[in-house]
């Protein structure tokens, strides 16, 4: 049958970094064809959610050179690495003064770090990353909450939930914004899991802009 353009999801495989870094599956598949391709999501990548972010950024009037904090949270196990590669270096693009908040562990792979960086110096933003929550939320616009494995354990489960077994508190709750910006936002790409990676107070809180973004993936798209 015709069509104008072709759609591919290709998740990682979680077992090899260096292959999904790669992107070997999607490439594979995007080799095959002749149409203007649209990446659903690849193991590096989903940037169908990362425009969607851009627009509720932009709704929301968050400024450009604004701190953007993207949070590592909790989750019984590892989750790919494609939403916080694409949100970090979404949020470098605009520039923004971006934080990278997660524990000891789960520090994204050098090659995503070195994307974000050079994106952020050319939009005359910055990067950086602590495990140290106070001083990554202070004077924060955006916390943007997500879940994914460490990439020191990649593809060891049993090593990876040993690491996060010990950090049940990287919960978003309403007491991580006590240093923030006035009016400070929260971010999640959907779905999440209740008072495991946010609390219910901040999920349907005032600050809360996740249906936002569901929408915008509508709209961007």
């Amino acid at each position: 049958s015709y069509c104008d353009a072709l759609g591919i999801r290709a998740f990682a495989d979680g077992h090899d970094l260096a292959a999904d870094l790669a992107e070997e599956t999607f490439g594979a598949m995007a080799a095959l064809c002749d149409k203007p391709l649209i990446n659903l999501e690849s193991a590096m990548n989903h940037p169908c959610q990362a425009l969607a972010d851009w627009k509720t950024l932009d709704d929301l009037a968050v400024p450009r050179r604004g701190r953007f904090v993207l949070s590592w949270v909790n989750h019984p196990r590892a989750l790919p690495l494609a939403v916080p590669a694409a949100t970090l270096h979404m949020a470098a693009m605009r520039g923004m003064e971006v934080v990278v908040l997660r524990p000891d562990g789960f520090a994204l792979p050098g090659t995503v770090m070195d994307k974000a960086r050079r994106a952020a110096a050319a939009a005359g933003g910055s990067i950086t990353e602590t495990d140290d929550r106070a001083a990554a939320l202070a004077g924060a616009q955006v916390v943007y909450a997500k879940e994914w494995g460490s990439p020191r354990h990649y593809g060891d489960a049993e090593a990876d939930a040993a690491l996060r077994r010990k950090l049940a508190d990287w919960t978003v709750r309403e007491a991580w914004f006590e240093g923030a910006a006035d009016g400070c936002r929260f971010m999640h790409c959907l779905p999440v899991r209740r008072n495991v990676a946010v609390a219910d107070e901040v999920l349907d809180g005032p600050r809360s802009a996740v249906l936002r973004e569901a929408r915008n993936r509508m709209v961007v798209q």
